[in-house]
């Protein structure tokens, strides 16, 4: 891939998917930062408040964009999770399994984000 994005990102995915395109892959990592982000981060919320519907719901619209965005190895964590929460584990199970992938997307967020800038500039 001529575009030499970060090895954390799934590449092979993303060549796949947008080739050789650093439009619409910008397009795809700053949407992953502007919307599923926060919706990632209501999901907490939904969850502490014993919210499954809800949780359910969120997590479930969610689980492409983890995809799309080259974050494969966080989308089987995603799904794990929402088997948890339509199975009504415990709430301090499922803020447990919450909180470990948050740390991950974190982790990968600066990474996006840089990324996006610099596609952004091509």
């Amino acid at each position: 891939m001529a575009l030499q994005l970060n090895p954390a990102l799934d590449l092979a995915y993303i060549d796949q998917a947008y080739g050789e395109d650093p439009v619409i892959l910008y397009m795809i990592f700053d949407a992953f930062l502007s919307d599923s982000v926060p919706r990632w981060q209501t999901l907490q919320g939904a969850l502490e408040s014993g919210d499954l519907k809800e949780s359910a719901s969120i997590v479930h619209g969610l689980k492409p964009s983890f995809t799309m965005t080259g974050l494969t190895q966080v989308r089987p964590k995603v799904e794990v999770l929402e088997k948890a929460i339509k199975e009504n584990e415990s709430g301090e199970k499922l803020l447990d399994m919450y909180q470990r992938i948050s740390t991950e997307i974190e982790d990968l967020i600066p990474i996006l984000e840089s990324e996006s800038e610099r596609l952004k500039q091509l």
